[in-house]
C-alpha cells in the first residue's frame, strides 16, 4: 500500500511550538516523517512518501496543491501530522480527524488505538470533521484521509510522552502499524 505522510503546517507557518524544546508542529513532525520513512523499510508491503505543504495565496490552496500531489502518487491513505497546543498546561490527550467515510473512519479508529498504546496518554478519541479545523486536509484528496494530533505540546505530559528518541519512533512505528492493520 502507498501512504501518504503529509508534514502539517509550512515552513513560513509552522503553527504551534513546544515550550520544552522551542520546535514548531512543522519541524518536530519533519523529523518525525523522517522517522516513518526510516521504520517503513521494515514493512515491505508499505510504501510511504512524505509531502510538505508549501505557502501559497490562501490556505485552501496550499491544502489543494498537497492534496493534489498525493493524489498524483496514488496513495492508497494519507496521514496529516500535526500536534496540539492550548493555553492551560494541563491540556493533554491523543486525538485522530477522520473525514467519516468508511475507511477514513477504520484508519482513523486504528491511529487512535495505536498512538494510545504508543504513548499512553489520555484518550481524547476520533473526531469526525466535514468542516472547520482540518477538514480542507481530510476532504480534499481522493485516498482515506486522517489528521492526528497524538498530544499535546504544551502539556508537560505531552511533552514526557515525546522527547526521548524511542518515544519518537515507537510514534512512526504506530503510524505504520495502523496503516498495516487497516490497509493490508
Amino acid at each position: 500500500m502507498k501512504l501518504a505522510i503529509v508534514v502539517g503546517h509550512n515552513h513560513v507557518a509552522q503553527g504551534a511550538v513546544r515550550p520544552d524544546t522551542g520546535e514548531t508542529e512543522y519541524a518536530w513532525n519533519s523529523d518525525l516523517a523522517r522517522l516513518i520513512e526510516d521504520e517503513a523499510q521494515a514493512f515491505r508491503e508499505i510504501q510511504v512518501k512524505v509531502f510538505k505543504r508549501q505557502p501559497a495565496r490562501s490556505y485552501t490552496d496550499e491544502i489543494g496543491r498537497v492534496y493534489d500531489q498525493v493524489d498524483f502518487w496514488d496513495a492508497d491513505a494519507s496521514c496529516e501530522l500535526h500536534f496540539n497546543s492550548h493555553t492551560s498546561r494541563t491540556a493533554t490527550g491523543t486525538e485522530v480527524l477522520s473525514s467519516g467515510s468508511r475507511k477514513s473512519l477504520a484508519f482513523a479508529e486504528a491511529m487512535q488505538e495505536r498512538l494510545i498504546e504508543a504513548l499512553d496518554l489520555r484518550d481524547r478519541g476520533v473526531k469526525i470533521r466535514r468542516s472547520g479545523r482540518g477538514s480542507e486536509s481530510l476532504m480534499s484528496g481522493q485516498a482515506p484521509a486522517i489528521l492526528i494530533e497524538p498530544f499535546f505540546g504544551s502539556s508537560p505530559h505531552g511533552q514526557q510522552a515525546t522527547d526521548e528518541p524511542h518515544e519518537k519512533r515507537a510514534l512512526a512505528r504506530a503510524i505504520l502499524l495502523a496503516a498495516k492493520d487497516v490497509f493490508r
